[in-house]
Formats: structure tokens, sequence, C-alpha cells
């Protein structure tokens, strides 16, 4: 039964009657997850107005008894599993989501991560009992493109073992299952033109796999695309 005392099983109860485990996700962002309803938010006071707009403070450090809000409420009760939308990419991870170095200028570094954002949204998923799929560790749409573009092959090679080794390392134990590769593959099935195949060649999806049990044996790895299915092209 809902909480609202509407009669039904939730999907999360339905699952749970399958004769074989079943995982149905949902991608979440944090400010979704985290934040208040807008409804339920004060017409006064400092900082309502940012909640209202949908600005979230970077200071945010969820707890097991902070408020929870229709969302998240929704997401524990229907579902059992859950994937990080977009704080487990590479450049939000790296250049996009740490914001500008201390004395102002902008983040061009590989190698500072942030994990503030997917840390909060993978520990809310355990202590809700839910299984975690990292998202994703190769996507050459979301890969720091300007900086690796300046770089011979030999690093651009490095610096994506590198970048596999920390993040997975980061949430081993926690993050089970991954998505190794997303869409690397054209809708007519060849290999799509990306800038790891103009560095680094096929061999990078191979490679990415190798690095990827490597930093965690235990772990499931999946290629994930969404564009090739019963197209007519050479891998059909």
């Amino acid at each position: 039964m809902y909480e609202d005392g509407v009669d039904g099983d939730t999907l999360r109860e339905v699952l749970t009657q399958a004769c074989k485990r079943i995982d149905l996700g949902a991608a979440v962002m944090p400010k979704a997850l985290f934040y208040p309803d807008v409804d339920e938010l004060p017409l006064d006071g400092e900082g309502s107005s940012a909640l209202r707009e949908g600005v979230a403070p970077e200071d945010l450090v969820p707890t097991s008894t902070m408020r929870s809000n229709r969302y998240s409420r929704t997401l524990h009760h229907e579902f059992n599993a859950l994937v990080v939308e977009h704080h487990l990419k590479w450049a939000p991870l790296c250049v996009a989501e740490p914001g500008p170095l201390p004395d102002g200028t902008p983040c061009q570094r590989l190698g500072k991560y942030d994990f503030h954002h997917a840390d909060a949204i993978v520990d809310w998923g355990i202590r809700h009992g839910m299984k975690i799929k990292g998202h994703v560790l190769c996507w050459h749409v979301t890969s720091p493109n300007s900086i690796l573009e300046t770089m011979p092959s030999e690093e651009v090679e490095e610096q994506l073992r590198r970048h596999i080794f920390t993040t997975m390392g980061h949430f081993r134990g926690r993050i089970k299952v991954w998505d190794v590769v997303n869409e690397a593959l054209a809708p007519d099935g060849s290999l799509a033109d990306n800038i790891y195949l103009r560095k680094i060649g096929p061999s990078y999806i191979e490679m990415c796999f190798r690095w990827a049990h490597e930093a965690d044996p235990d772990a499931t790895l999946l290629y994930n695309d969404n564009k090739v299915e019963a197209m007519g092209g050479p891998n059909k």
C-alpha cells in the first residue's frame, strides 16, 4: 500500500514477487533527490528564493535524518536500483562540477576530482537498499575533449586508464555494476568517429574493459548503447 493510503502494490513490491531478480532503476540528479518540494518551502527566509529557483547550495551534506521529499519517497518505494544521471561522467567530475580554482581561474586539471554529488546519491541509494549502476567510465560526449585533443595518443590512453582506475577505485565495494563504454557505435553499426577512435584506435574499447576489470575484478561490466538496435549495419 502507498503511504497516502492508496491500495495496490508499489512497483518495488511487485518486483519481489518475480521468479528472478529484476532491477527497475531510475536516473537520479541530486537537486531532485535532496531538496524540498517547492510547495513545502517557506515563503520567507534566507536561501528560500535560491531553492525555489532550483539552485543547489554546494555545501550540502545529506544525512540519514534529512527530510525526504516526494521525489525521494517515490524513488524509494517504486524502484530498487538507481543510476547517477550526470555526476559520474568524466567532464562533470573533473572540469564542470569542481568550478573555478581558488584564485578564480577555470579548472582545467584532469586530476582534480570532485565526488561530492555522486557520493551523496550513491550513499543514499545504499542506505535504502538499492542497487547502484555507475554510468559511465568512457563516453566521448562527456569527456574533457578540449583538453584531450591537445594530447598525443599515448597521453590520452594514459589519462583514460587513470580516470577508470580513479573513479572505480573511489566507489569500489559501493558500486558493483558499471557502464564501461557508452555509445561507441554509429547508427549504421560501425564504430563512431570520436576522440578515442582517432587517438587510440578501435582497441580503446577492449582496453577500457581490461582496465575496468583490473580496477575492480568483482564488478559487473557492461557496454551501453541506445541507437543501433534493429539497424541494418555491418554488426547487426
